[in-house]
């Protein structure tokens, strides 16, 4: 099943359970903390995602409704929520829009490359990121969004950024890396990056080094 596929009986097996806006925070976090995990890690993904009292206690059911979704054929299955339009879900504002496919990846690939190095490492690399915000140019509702995913209040971004600006970001965090590291480790720690997002760019047919 490829990614999309999957991506649709994903989306079709939360829908019931989900609101609007926990259900496309959910699909986020699915396309990228587990999309490459293999089934068993759906238990993970739920106590991640159900975080209400409501939606804990029906999480034997909606993995059910997941493995269900699974399982069945194509035409059963909800449209890509990824290809829907703002007016599919009325409760967003003109702002909030699904993430492309593109700022997804970044997402993956930025937090395995911050994965890759121990915590005080990683926290100056955010800091040093957090830092440069003065000289991209973005509407402050996109750096509020980059602000709590660089603080980890969130794993995800919930509108689209252009590649200029994630290639800078990206860009960042390998200056800080120098600073901290040195190049050669920093080089080390860019290609581990690229290798533990590869498969997730292949099923997305987008290349990873068009973020360097």
């Amino acid at each position: 099943m490829d990614l999309i596929l999957r991506r649709r009986a994903i989306y079709t097996g939360l829908r019931p359970y989900f609101d609007d806006a926990s259900l496309l925070e959910a699909i986020h976090l699915w396309q990228i903390k587990y999309s490459d995990k293999p089934k068993f890690a759906f238990a993970e993904f739920l106590s991640e995602c159900c975080q209400d009292k409501t939606l804990r206690a029906q999480r034997t059911n909606i993995l059910s409704s997941i493995f269900k979704a699974l399982d069945s054929p194509e035409h059963a299955l909800l449209p890509d929520p990824f290809s829907l339009g703002l007016d599919d879900f009325a409760d967003q504002s003109p702002t909030q829009k699904i993430c492309d496919d593109t700022t997804i990846l970044f997402v993956h690939f930025l937090a395995n490359l911050l994965k890759l190095m121990g915590e005080k490492e990683s926290l100056n690399v955010r800091i040093f990121i957090l830092n440069q915000f003065p000289s991209l140019r973005l509407d402050e509702l996109r750096k509020a969004y980059l602000r709590d995913l660089l603080d980890k209040k969130t794993s995800t971004l919930p509108v689209s950024y252009e590649l200029t600006v994630m290639r800078q970001l990206i860009n960042f965090a390998y200056v800080a890396i120098c600073e901290l590291l040195g190049p050669v480790k920093a080089d080390h720690l860019l290609a581990q990056g690229i290798k533990a997002s590869e498969e997730l760019a292949m099923q997305m047919e987008i290349p990873l080094h068009d973020f360097l």
